[in-house]
C-alpha cells in the first residue's frame, strides 16, 4: 500500500493542524531515513540505543520567529502561528492573517508522508508515570499517595491498554503494582534545582526511564506512547476519541498542548506516536551530548532544559513533526490555557465540572485530585 501525501491546508480541512519545518540548519550527523515498500523499517536494536537509522535536517527548533520571513521555514516558532505568504518572496508568522489586495495570506506548507496504514484509527496507548521519591525540593509530595489513588479509581495510566510506573526507588504503589527503578549512571540527576520549585531538574532521570521503557519493548505493540504525570487528571477515553484520527507521519508525530509558547509540548500529558517515540529512543544520547541541556536555551535565560523541553527539541532537531492539539490538556502551567482574567496567576486551574479535556493539571493533593477526577467523570 502507497503512502499518502498530506499539505497543511488539507489537515486543516480534517479538524487538525500539524506543522512542519524544512531542511535548514545543522544537522546533526545523522543518516537519512529508509523506507521499504510496507512503512518506515523498524529500529534494529533500541536497546542498545544503537539506531538502524535516523532523519536527517528537519531542525524545527530553528523555525522562524515572528519577526522573521518565513517563506523559506514555512514554520513557526510559536505554537498556534502559521507561516502566511504575503508576496512572493515573503512570509510572516501570524495568529491570524487577514488578506487584502497586497497580502495574500496563502498558507504555507511541505508535502507530509503519511504512514501506509494511517487511515487505521489508531487507538492503542501505552502510558507511564514517573514519581520521584527524592525530589529534593522541601515542599511534601504527594506523587506515591496519587498514584494509589488513580489505580484504586481505575484511571489515569491505570486505564490505558498497558501502563508502567517509574521511579528512583523501587516502591509498592498499590497491591501488584511496583515501582520500576532506574538509577543515576550518569551522575547527572541531582546537579541543579528549579528555584520556583526546589525540586532537581529532571531531564537526567527522564533519560534512563525512557531507556529502561526501551529495554523493555512493551511499548512496541501500541499505537500511542502517553506519559502522564502524577498531579494530572487524565482520561485515557477521551484522549483516545481526539487523537485516534489524527495524522501520523514516516516520521512520527508529537502533539503540542500549549499555545502561543516557543515550545509548546508540556509535560502533563505527553503524547507521542509510536514513531515519534523510537526516534526519540534512537537519538537521546546523542541530544544529550550536543543540546546545551544543562545551561538551557536562549544562553540560559530560563534554566536548564526539563524532560519536556528536551524531548521536544530532540525530536524536532530528528525529523519528528508535531502536531497542534491544544485541546487535549487544561493546564494551570500553560498560560494560554488561563481565563484572560487569570492570565498571571501561576496557582490557577481548571474548574473540573466543566471541562471536558483529557487531562487538567495540576491537582497536588490527594482531596483535591479526587474532587476533580469526581466532578469531570460526571460529564461523561
Amino acid at each position: 500500500m502507497g503512502r499518502a501525501k498530506l499539505t497543511l491546508v488539507q489537515i486543516l480541512a480534517a479538524g487538525c493542524l500539524l506543522m512542519v519545518g524544512v531542511a535548514t540548519g545543522r544537522s546533526m550527523g545523522v543518516e537519512p531515513l529508509r523506507s521499504s515498500a510496507t512503512g518506515v523499517q523498524q529500529l534494529n536494536s533500541v536497546d542498545s540505543m544503537q539506531p538502524s537509522w535516523q532523519i536527517i535536517g528537519k531542525e524545527r527548533d530553528l523555525c522562524s520567529k515572528d519577526t522573521d520571513n518565513c517563506a523559506t521555514s514555512k514554520c513557526c516558532k510559536t505554537s498556534g502561528h502559521r507561516c502566511y505568504a504575503t508576496n512572493l518572496t515573503h512570509g510572516a508568522c501570524k495568529k491570524y492573517c487577514e488578506p487584502s489586495a497586497t497580502v495574500s495570506c496563502t498558507p504555507l506548507s511541505v508535502q507530509l508522508t503519511l504512514e501506509a496504514d494511517a487511515g487505521r484509527a489508531a487507538r492503542s496507548l501505552y502510558c507511564f508515570a514517573v514519581y520521584t521519591a527524592n525530589t529534593g525540593s522541601p515542599k511534601p509530595s504527594h506523587e506515591k499517595e496519587l498514584l494509589a489513588l488513580q489505580h484504586a479509581q481505575k484511571t489515569s495510566i491505570f486505564a490505558c491498554n498497558a501502563f508502567s510506573v517509574y521511579s528512583d526507588v523501587e516502591v509498592e504503589i498499590a497491591s501488584g503494582v511496583t515501582t520500576k527503578k532506574v538509577t543515576d549512571v550518569n551522575g547527572d540527576w541531582h546537579f541543579a534545582k528549579r528555584k520556583e520549585t526546589g525540586a532537581w531538574v529532571n531531564t537526567g532521570m527522564f533519560v534512563q526511564v525512557w531507556k529502561a521503557i526501551a529495554a523493555e519493548k512493551t511499548y512496541q505493540s501500541f499505537d500511542w506512547v502517553v506519559k502522564a504525570d502524577p498531579d494530572a487528571v487524565f482520561v485515557p477515553t477521551r484522549l483516545v476519541a481526539r487523537i485516534q484520527y489524527l495524522p501520523r507521519t514516516v516520521a512520527g508525530v508529537f502533539l503540542q498542548n500549549c499555545r502561543s509558547v516557543d515550545y509548546g509540548f508540556f509535560g502533563n500529558l505527553e503524547v507521542f506516536s509510536h514513531q515519534a517515540f523510537n526516534i526519540l529512543l534512537a537519538n537521546v544520547d546523542t541530544c544529550l551530548s550536543t543540546l546545551p541541556w544543562k545551561v538551557g536555551i536562549k544562553e540560559g535565560k530560563y534554566g536548564p532544559m526539563g524532560e519536556d523541553l528536551f524531548a521536544e527539541i530532540c525530536m524536532s532537531k530528528n525529523g519528528v513533526d508535531k502536531i497542534e492539539a491544544f485541546d487535549i490538556t487544561t493546564d494551570g502551567a500553560c498560560e494560554g490555557d488561563r481565563p484572560y482574567d487569570q492570565a498571571k496567576n501561576k496557582k490557577w486551574h481548571a474548574d473540573c465540572s466543566s471541562t471536558r479535556t483529557p487531562a487538567m493539571h495540576p491537582f497536588k493533593k490527594p482531596a483535591d485530585y479526587k474532587k476533580c477526577l469526581d466532578a469531570t467523570m460526571l460529564l461523561g
